[in-house]
């Protein structure tokens, strides 16, 4: 697919961003340290809340399923009997 450029020079500065190199060199170590572990701290808290939201869902759809009776075994026998009542195709 090819886009005609937006007219009057719109959207000039998203291109001239995306094209730009990010350079974080003018941020100072100690902030930049600060920053990893305070994202690594909510990444830890988000996949740890993540998890358990998880499995109280997981053992939640457990309990309906047992409730309503989902989590039986299939009765078979009704199915293979009712097959052999009918007639084999014919070739």
């Amino acid at each position: 697919m090819n886009f005609s450029p937006p007219p009057n020079g719109q959207n000039d500065d998203f291109a001239s961003s995306r094209s730009q190199d990010k350079d974080f060199s003018d941020i100072p170590y100690e902030r930049r340290i600060a920053a990893q572990n305070q994202a690594r701290k909510w990444f830890l808290i988000l996949m740890g809340s993540g998890l358990i939201i998880g499995i109280i869902v997981a053992f939640g759809v457990v309990q309906v399923l047992t409730k309503l009776g989902l989590d039986n075994k299939p009765n078979y026998q009704i199915q293979i009997e009712v097959n052999q009542d009918k007639p084999s195709p014919s070739p």
